[in-house]
């Protein structure tokens, strides 16, 4: 069941991304909050500590910490690929066109 409160907060979010500015800057910070989510899930059901992906990855256990913080903008996609694969898993980078790409004929 929703509430009020809960239906005027999507209501105000809903507003607010009327506006492509607010819009951009709110699609960046979801992307850096997926990415450091989907790497902390990665490790740990890979059953790993940061010291150990860090080691496995040839890098600082501190690297590990920021690459999962929601906070980091500044990915490499080098050190994207080996923590990845210190956990076993695969990187796939998906590219698609927006709503308003023109398409050449």
């Amino acid at each position: 069941m929703t509430t009020k409160a809960a239906r005027a907060r999507k209501g105000w979010l809903e507003s607010k991304l009327a506006s492509p500015r607010f819009r951009k800057g709110f699609d960046e910070e979801v992307q850096k909050l997926a990415i450091g989510e989907q790497l902390s899930r990665l490790r740990q059901e890979a059953g790993l500590t940061q010291a150990q992906v860090a080691q496995r990855a040839k890098t600082m256990a501190s690297a590990i910490s920021r690459y999962e913080n929601a906070e980091y903008d500044r990915y490499q996609l080098r050190t994207l690929q080996r923590i990845v694969l210190a956990c076993g898993g695969r990187l796939d980078i998906v590219m698609e066109p927006g709503p308003n790409t023109h398409r050449a004929a």
